[in-house]
């Protein structure tokens, strides 16, 4: 299985699109967003994919709003943290703003995945048996990125977004 992942798509919706039509040419049906929408409205793109998506630091301002549309278009709540399991692996989700979330999804050792967002820049690494994944920032800056995770090889793929 394969698993979009993204984060800080700071209301880009040029870059948004590109990254869904990447992920749609290879037949991508799960997308995690790490945080930072920053508009009710990026919802609307995204609601084609099984979503789970959580609430950035750009985000608190409309997080019932959010919400609200997520509920209209029939996608799950967006919370400021989400555990959910695909393919028999575990993962967390959080924005990566919160220090000590961080720190105690990283010392517990039961996630297979930590997802995260808020740096803008990508990583992959192992910290003991989890695999700590950012996919960096979507929106146009320095090095505007996304990943795909392939979860049955435990292979992750950076997608440079400066190349499309």
């Amino acid at each position: 299985m394969l698993l979009g992942i993204i984060s800080d798509t700071h209301n880009d919706i040029d870059s948004l699109e590109i990254v869904l039509s990447i992920f749609r040419e290879r037949g991508i049906k799960t997308l995690a967003h790490a945080g930072d929408i920053t508009s009710p409205r990026m919802l609307e793109y995204m609601a084609e994919f099984d979503c789970y998506i959580v609430l950035g630091n750009g985000d608190l301002i409309d997080t019932d709003v959010i919400n609200w549309k997520a509920s209209v278009l029939g996608m799950r709540p967006v919370l400021d943290k989400i555990e959910f399991e695909l393919s028999g692996k575990k993962f967390i989700m959080f924005h990566g703003n919160n220090v000590p979330m961080y720190r105690e999804a990283v010392t517990s050792e039961k996630y297979d995945y930590i997802i995260k967002g808020h740096t803008h820049h990508f990583e992959n690494y192992m910290s003991n048996r989890t695999r700590i994944i950012n996919p960096g920032a979507i929106y146009k800056h320095d090095e505007s990125s996304a990943a795909i995770l392939d979860i049955e090889n435990d292979k992750v793929e950076k997608i440079n977004l400066d190349e499309y």
